[in-house]
């Protein structure tokens, strides 16, 4: 036997020992197996002294063999260890011939969980991201709407402010016409029976310069309220604006932490790959 080869057959265990995760060691010549160490997941159990060509035939075992390449193959959980691995089949060389080999089969279970958060967390990440973006474009519109009701209050208030104008007008218009009225009746007096007629329209011209005067003041004083009611809103609106514009740069630096998070998850599942 090969020195080299009996080297490795003498520290199989200590081979297996230096795995991070739990490792199956098969440890053949050219011909026949020479030992196996079994990890706790490992159901199979070679003898010493099983030759190679009866057992079932491996494409990558007898390349290995044959030309001193390195060979690794993956599997998933549907095997009869019900967890994934992966077989990797390192020649052993010595004097530039090829003596046997080193079969490894290492459980890459831990790895497999990893690749599966790091599945979900990039699935998770783009479903928060989208769902971001939605609450953005709505927090957008929603400012857009506010500001042009802003925009409408402002309008409605400078309205306001006109019709305060010409009410005040009114308002001197009615005074004006009272005290004409109360010349007019005077005159009316002094004038006798000839002015009874034109008394008669001066106290009407009175009676119609106090109900307007009256209205007017009733006018103002709702248009004054709603005014106020107006104002109330618009600073309400800004308010409601304001705390919307921090709430769509939340957001923004919320869909950049996302970006990482995705990007994190992305280094994961290649960093997981073997």
């Amino acid at each position: 036997m090969s020195q080299k080869l009996q080297g490795i057959l003498d520290s199989a265990e200590t081979i297996q020992r230096s795995f991070s995760e739990p490792t199956s060691i098969l440890v053949t010549d050219t011909k026949q197996i020479l030992v196996q160490v079994r990890a706790s997941f490992d159901t199979t159990n070679i003898p010493a002294g099983t030759r190679l060509d009866s057992m079932p035939p491996n494409p990558l075992l007898e390349e290995s063999l044959r030309t001193g390449k390195v060979n690794k193959a993956e599997f998933g959980t549907d095997n009869d260890f019900g967890l994934p691995f992966i077989v990797t089949w390192n020649p052993i060389i010595d004097n530039r011939e090829v003596v046997g080999l080193l079969i490894t089969t290492t459980s890459t279970e831990k790895i497999e969980n990893l690749r599966n958060i790091a599945s979900e967390l990039s699935v998770a990440s783009e479903e928060m991201s989208a769902t971001s973006e939605q609450l953005s474009n709505v927090s957008h519109t929603i400012s857009e709407k506010i500001q042009a009701i802003s925009s409408d209050s402002e309008s409605i208030s400078k309205m306001i402010e006109d019709a305060y104008q010409v009410i005040k007008s009114v308002q001197e218009i009615a005074n004006q016409s009272k005290i004409l009225g109360l010349n007019a009746a005077i005159e009316a007096a002094r004038a006798g029976e000839y002015g009874k007629g034109f008394s008669v329209v001066a106290n009407e011209i009175r009676r119609m310069a106090d109900q307007s005067k009256e209205s007017s003041v009733s006018i103002i004083e709702y248009l004054e309220k709603v005014n106020a009611a107006i104002n109330g809103n618009n600073s309400s609106i800004h308010e409601i604006v304001t705390m919307v514009e921090e709430h769509t740069a939340s957001l923004a630096e919320f869909n950049n932490s996302l970006d990482l998070i995705a990007s994190s998850a992305d280094k994961l599942m290649s960093s997981s790959k073997l």
